[in-house]
């Protein structure tokens, strides 16, 4: 059963006033206001060429972790869901994987020796060693029966690799660590949310992913007077509600640096409202202030830290 918390009234009264209206509810019925008919043109800009799909493999383990069987499987299984919906990526089918890993005897995979690993059709190689699942308790007396009680709390940590084939090297590594959000009274369902906390790093690693790899996508459209934006990526580079992306364009420097007629000025950041397979909304912040419009470029922020709004909501959520 899930714990619940008492949040004293003035905790959620400046909660409240922080948080109401920040927010943007329905982005795509927003009016669409004479700033939003201001376009950015980028002069040195080149017809994009439909994206290439690299073959990525899959492989995880566990090393004899306790409950690492089927914290690994829920863990593979959101890896190639996730992946799957990448517009650079193709998976590679887990049959012939486990083809593969039989007949070359790689059940005790070592990350040390990935280029000693040979997968047809495969151009990246994504591993993913389950360090530890395990349950955490803390007892905690109630001020207002005293009586103690007992809550269980589920973390996984995940070593991750990205490996790519053509260069026979590394060229990320990972290590990650994802608590499931809810917390139980009962050990019994709290090892249930090893899972979860497993299918958390799949998401966060998928995060890094798009934000090093997955190319810029462009502002189709601004509403409210700049306040929202909506952009060519969703889901296929990995995007989720709450991420945060930067607004940017093009600057011709070369009356300062020779030859330098393209470099990244931004314009702004934002974060995810919502997002489908291609396209997503995106709240612009200080949206007065900012520059950001149709046309804009817009690609994933490497810096996925929590501003001030989500580690509020985060103090005082009711579970």
């Amino acid at each position: 059963m899930n714990r619940k918390r008492t949040v004293g009234f003035v905790s959620i009264t400046m909660m409240f006033i922080l948080l109401s209206g920040c927010s943007t509810t329905n982005p795509s019925a927003m009016k669409v206001l004479p700033r939003d008919q201001d376009k950015y043109v980028d002069q040195g800009a080149t017809v994009a060429k439909k994206e290439t799909k690299q073959g990525v493999a899959i492989l995880v383990k566990h090393d004899g972790v306790k409950d690492g069987q089927e914290v690994a499987s829920a863990l593979d299984s959101s890896l190639t869901s996730i992946l799957s919906d990448f517009a650079f990526f193709t998976i590679i089918e887990r049959s012939n994987l486990d083809s593969l890993l039989k007949e070359q005897q790689l059940e005790s995979l070592s990350f040390d020796n990935l280029v000693e690993i040979d997968i047809p059709q495969a151009d990246y190689l994504i591993t993913a060693k389950i360090n530890a699942a395990q349950v955490n308790s803390e007892s905690r007396k109630s001020l207002i029966n005293n009586t103690t009680k007992t809550y269980y709390t589920a973390k996984t940590s995940v070593d991750f690799r990205f490996y790519e084939k053509s260069t026979k090297r590394t060229i990320m590594t990972k290590n990650i660590e994802c608590e499931a959000p809810d917390e139980f009274t009962s050990r019994n369902e709290s090892v249930a949310q090893l899972s979860v906390a497993a299918q958390e790093c799949a998401k966060k690693f998928a995060m890094e992913i798009g934000s090093r790899y997955a190319p810029p996508a462009r502002v189709i459209e601004t509403r409210g007077g700049g306040k929202v934006a909506k952009i060519t990526m969703g889901a296929n580079y990995g995007l989720a509600k709450g991420m945060r992306v930067q607004f940017f364009g093009y600057v011709d420097n070369s009356d300062i640096v020779e030859g330098d007629t393209r470099s990244v000025s931004p314009v702004g950041y934002g974060f995810v409202l919502e997002s489908d397979l291609k396209f997503a909304w995106v709240e612009i912040v200080d949206h007065e202030d900012s520059i950001v419009k149709r046309g804009h470029y817009v690609k994933i922020s490497s810096d996925q830290s929590k501003g001030l709004k989500t580690k509020m909501r985060d103090s005082f959520k009711i579970m």
